[in-house]
């Protein structure tokens, strides 16, 4: 230290002179002193503040982890009740498409068992007019043969009707099954 109380500090050692030179400032000692405290409070503030900041860059990455995991937690309990949905979805269709089936199979059934009836009924009026052929044979000669003949070809005639008339209807059953399908699908 100096005579005028100003704090001296050596700035440069030169080599090739063993000298040593002095700089004096013109700050005193006690100044100094308090410039260095003040110096590395502001570099421990800094350092706070950096601290506080990765703190709170924490606590927000931590928040919005959170909120993520939540949402994909969400989208996933969505995708398994979607999941459900879908699966009581295709057993309803699967259980009306059953049941349409049973009741194709019944109608069908039904028509079937008319037709049946039908032809049962039939051979009923063959027999009956086979009577009446019968007696008319015993009393005429060829006309009745002609007649019998007549007799056939129209009772084939009327059976080729009947198979035609079952056929219509075994397609219209068909046909409504084929509506009946589409309207439940849709």
């Amino acid at each position: 230290m100096h005579d005028d109380g100003f704090a001296c500090s050596m700035i440069v050692f030169t080599r090739w002179t063993d000298q040593t030179q002095f700089y004096c400032s013109s700050i005193p000692e006690k100044s100094a002193a308090k410039d260095g405290v003040w110096k590395l409070r502001e570099a421990l503030k800094q350092q706070l503040a950096l601290i506080h900041e990765r703190v709170e860059a924490k606590k927000i990455a931590k928040l919005a982890l959170a909120e993520v995991r939540q949402l994909l937690a969400k989208e996933e309990e969505e995708k398994v009740w979607e999941q459900r949905r879908e699966e009581m979805a295709a057993r309803a269709r699967e259980r009306v498409a059953v049941r349409m089936r049973e009741e194709e199979e019944k109608i069908e059934r039904e028509e079937m068992e008319k037709l049946r009836r039908e032809k049962a009924k039939c051979p009923e009026d063959k027999g009956e007019e086979e009577e009446g052929e019968e007696e008319k044979s015993k009393k005429g000669g060829d006309k009745e043969e002609k007649s019998e003949k007549k007799g056939e070809e129209e009772e084939e005639e009327e059976e080729g009707k009947k198979e035609q008339e079952e056929d219509k209807q075994r397609t219209r059953v068909r046909q409504r099954k084929g509506e009946k399908r589409q309207n439940g699908e849709n």
